[in-house]
């Protein structure tokens, strides 16, 4: 390992946290409140971005099926 003392790859240094994914200062929450929605977006133009999206996806996939 890197200082050949057994510590494993990391060497000494332990990680911060539970290893959960990224903490403080990264610009994302964990925990209550995390989904929260800008309230000046409407629920119509929140639906109307996911089903684009939805719609990107399955124009991927059905090109991937026309390849098989």
């Amino acid at each position: 390992m890197p200082r050949k003392d057994g510590t494993g790859p990391m060497g000494r240094a332990s990680m911060n946290g539970a290893g959960l994914g990224l903490g403080q200062g990264s610009g994302y929450r964990r925990g209550p409140g995390k989904f929260v929605t800008d309230p000046k977006v409407s629920q119509k133009e929140l639906l109307q971005e996911q089903k684009e999206l939805l719609e990107r996806k399955l124009d991927v996939i059905s090109k991937q099926l026309e390849s098989i």
